[in-house]
């Protein structure tokens, strides 16, 4: 299914019926509908290109959107899964928080049925307003592929121009459970970590199950450049999630920071608002630590595939 600009598109499905394609979402904003075969089915938002919801074959929500999310198109969407590039925080005090890329309206590409998968491409490229605030040329394309087990999120950076950049990447993706005082994050054990909550000082992460009794932000600095597995659990310990979380600079396999968010009521924003943070925990793959650097006709690479258990 091919996007041809605002209500033209073309639906190509490899031998099944194509069933994903355009809808209206809140705000009246333009989304992207898939749905598998399976019964699976995600939205993804064309402002920002966030994902703000992926539902299991059997009808389960497994992705937070805050109840109080603004759907204007001009902020950023609070939940789902929102994009972060060029920067991480705001080192750079002219750019936006978290960059451009969740702030920009993006082209749907494609989005293909098959039995197999479904599949939604999108892209945004540089312009005279990221150029005012990030002066460097730029294509972003982000590929979210959904099957009967699994969501899949990528997105690709291309340096578009004739200069190198440095720039930060990370997936915000918000995970819903069912309370965050007896969540638990595996798979960090042995990391570096740089404690935001405590005054940045670095740390390292003994305990096999991650707890989140209060209010954490934490980056989990990449150890070893290969995928690697994260666990959320639930109540009583029930796995919730696998999480595979990938990355790349060209040919080079990175090893991913990971970042573990969660306000409680003491850090949440004005659209996030109490008891809300209870239903979540943020679990974002990235390059965040440091800024990764890119030549030109450089490309980058960042996923994180989510399997609900």
């Amino acid at each position: 299914l091919w996007f041809c600009g605002p209500g033209h598109f073309q639906w190509h499905a490899a031998g099944v019926e194509g069933m994903s394609g355009p809808a209206k979402g809140k705000g009246d904003l333009d989304t992207v509908v898939l749905k598998h075969a399976s019964g699976a089915t995600a939205e993804i938002y064309l402002w920002g290109a966030t994902l703000t919801s992926y539902k299991t074959p059997d009808g389960t929500e497994r992705i937070f959107c805050s109840p109080a999310a603004i759907f204007d198109g001009k902020k950023a969407v609070r939940g789902g899964i929102p994009l972060v590039f060029p920067q991480f925080g705001q080192p750079d005090k002219a750019m936006a928080q978290h960059g451009v890329a969740r702030i920009s309206t993006w082209t749907v590409a494609k989005v293909e049925d098959s039995s197999e998968s479904s599949v939604a491409m999108f892209t945004v490229s540089d312009n005279p307003e990221t150029l005012e605030k990030w002066n460097h040329a730029f294509q972003l394309e982000y590929t979210v592929v959904l099957t009967a087990m699994s969501l899949k999120v990528t997105l690709k950076v291309i340096n578009s121009g004739h200069s190198p950049f440095s720039f930060n990447f990370l997936l915000h993706t918000y995970l819903k459970i069912p309370d965050i005082s007896s969540g638990t994050v595996c798979g960090l054990n042995g990391r570096t970590y740089v404690d935001k909550v405590a005054g940045g000082d670095p740390k390292v992460e003994s305990s096999l199950e991650v707890t989140l009794p209060s209010y954490t932000d934490r980056v989990y600095v990449g150890d070893v450049p290969m995928p690697k597995d994260i666990v959320v659990k639930g109540v009583g310990g029930v796995p919730l999630f696998a999480l595979i979380n990938e990355a790349s600079v060209g040919v080079e396999t990175k090893a991913v920071d990971m970042v573990i968010w969660n306000p409680y009521e003491e850090a949440s924003p004005g659209d996030l608002p109490p008891p809300a943070f209870k239903e979540f925990v943020c679990v974002e793959p990235g390059l965040v630590n440091a800024f990764a650097g890119l030549p030109p006709a450089g490309t980058a690479e960042l996923s994180q595939k989510i399997i609900p258990l």
